[in-house]
């Protein structure tokens, strides 16, 4: 019987954030787009294909990486971030078929609801460093606020009574009939990250966490949308505690993700944990004191787990395989983000 692994310290935390933020920078190339995915310990050794979306989200752990942990910051990680930022602003265009001026992430001949979401993210943390540091982003001409007041306007327009439409083709503006897990969770939680609610959005966020929407998927990203509405108000804190509750719950007892030996599923969960934990740490009463030991608890386990397959910033996909994404690297280093904040606050 193995030992169990001890609990990993908000100095590990730090130090594996530091280390996941410069190995990101590095993956960035002169026009912005990452090393999406390589062998571990050897950079050259590319793979193929690239994620929008994955780079939009990387994007935002690194902006959100910078402003908490400044110290460790250098200034190529900056020249970095300032490249990965244009690149998203390239690859936006305005929607030919919107009646307001809108922009959509486009990415081969398509808009994905998750990419505008994604970006809404990328380009919420970027303003932040921009207002803490100056930090001016390129290939922005209309500007960062007015750049993401488009996106917004797209993201709203695409709310279709209590869920979003997700996918269309461009320029046509065509509705594709996919639906994505994750898309929904991930608009709401851009779109609360970078302006007021509007009356649609409130209605749509509270029928969905009303029906318990996420709860099968463990989804992280509702678990991060569902804390913005609450620390904002948007919805009564009586519904933010039964459906924070019941998401925990959800990942707490089906915890067969972890059999899968893989690092990203346990580090999505490990995100959901840990950033209720940091919501309920400034909202008292929120969730019951046994609920919070035990996810806790979790959190830790899960944190120890994944650093087996981790070493120098990197996380590789875990015992079937060893090859390091952008998306394996910003979920897990985000979980540590996470877990240091707890830790130290």
């Amino acid at each position: 019987m193995s030992a169990t692994p001890a609990p990993v310290t908000s100095f590990q935390s730090r130090d594996i954030v530091a280390a996941s933020l410069g190995h990101l920078a590095r993956l960035v190339q002169p026009n912005g787009r990452f090393i999406y995915s390589h062998e571990a310990d050897d950079i050259t050794a590319v793979h193929t294909g690239y994620n929008l979306l994955r780079h939009c989200g990387t994007v935002w752990f690194m902006a959100r990486a910078v402003k908490r942990m400044p110290g460790t910051v250098d200034p190529e990680v900056m020249q970095a971030l300032r490249r990965a930022t244009a690149f998203i602003g390239r690859k936006l265009e305005p929607v030919p078929w919107s009646a307001e001026p809108a922009l959509a992430l486009v990415g081969n001949g398509v808009v994905k609801l998750g990419g505008v979401g994604l970006g809404l993210l990328a380009l919420s943390a970027i303003r932040n460093l921009h207002r803490l540091r100056d930090f001016t982003p390129q290939s922005m001409p209309l500007g960062l606020e007015e750049t993401i007041a488009r996106m917004r306007t797209y993201a709203l327009s695409e709310i279709d009574g209590e869920d979003f439409r997700h996918k269309r083709a461009f320029p046509s503006g065509e509705v594709h009939s996919f639906r994505s897990d994750y898309y929904t969770g991930e608009a709401i939680f851009g779109l609360l990250m970078t302006g007021p609610t509007t009356p649609e959005l409130t209605r749509a966020t509270i029928a969905l966490m009303r029906k318990g929407y996420g709860f099968a998927q463990q989804s992280h990203w509702m678990a991060y949308a569902a804390c913005e509405a609450v620390r904002l108000d948007v919805v009564p804190e009586a519904l933010g505690s039964a459906y924070l509750t019941g998401l925990m719950e959800a990942i707490l007892h089906d915890p067969s993700y972890r059999y899968r030996r893989q690092s990203t599923p346990i580090a999505c969960r490990s995100e959901a944990l840990t950033r209720v934990l940091l919501l309920a740490r400034n909202r008292p009463g929120l969730l019951s004191p046994d609920l919070l030991a035990r996810m806790r608890a979790h959190a830790s386990d899960n944190l120890a787990t994944q650093l087996d397959w981790y070493r120098d910033g990197q996380f590789w996909k875990g015992d079937d395989g060893k090859a390091v994404q952008i998306d394996y690297i910003q979920h897990n280093a985000t979980a540590y983000l996470h877990w240091a904040l707890l830790e130290e606050e």
